[in-house]
């Protein structure tokens, strides 16, 4: 029983990611701690070049722990309910990926803010969003936000 739990938390991805983050985090770690103390640095902590990677892997260590809370909490759901939810989420994926495809395709012929406007019609329509002044609403003015945030003001060549 307990090898058959250690195979479960081994394909967890939360556990996964804990485990790449943590392995990063230590190694970062030893780096920045190692250069800063055996180096030829004479500075102090608040002006060493090794006082950001030590930082950021404070920070990645503590997300590891985050990860690794979250993996043992999915380990108590149940593994049949996490395949009833996969197999239902197939037909939502397959659907995103075309509408993305046919997004893509549509991008050079109509170009930005008509294609984007229909792309969203269409996922909130397959999400059962109803009611059109909603539909309109979401579609038009998340378009007109992201063309106004990035063609107009970080001057992002939109398709």
């Amino acid at each position: 029983m307990e090898n058959r739990k250690k195979k479960t938390l081994l394909r967890n991805g939360s556990f996964q990611e804990s485990l790449v983050v943590g392995i990063c985090s230590i190694g970062l770690l030893i780096y920045s701690l190692y250069h800063h103390y055996f180096d030829r640095n004479t500075s102090e902590w608040k002006m060493s070049p090794y006082l950001f990677p030590t930082l950021i892997s404070v920070f990645g260590f503590l997300l590891a722990i985050s990860l690794l809370a979250d993996a043992l909490h999915e380990l108590r759901d149940t593994r049949e309910a996490e395949t009833d939810a996969k197999a239902k989420n197939l037909p939502g994926v397959l659907v995103l990926v075309g509408a993305s495809v046919l997004y893509d395709i549509l991008l050079p012929v109509i170009h930005f803010i008509p294609a984007t406007v229909l792309y969203l019609l269409g996922l909130f329509l397959y999400l059962g969003e109803r009611k059109w002044w909603k539909l309109a609403l979401l579609s038009v003015l998340t378009t007109l936000v992201v063309y106004a945030l990035f063609g107009l003001g970080l001057h992002v060549r939109l398709p």
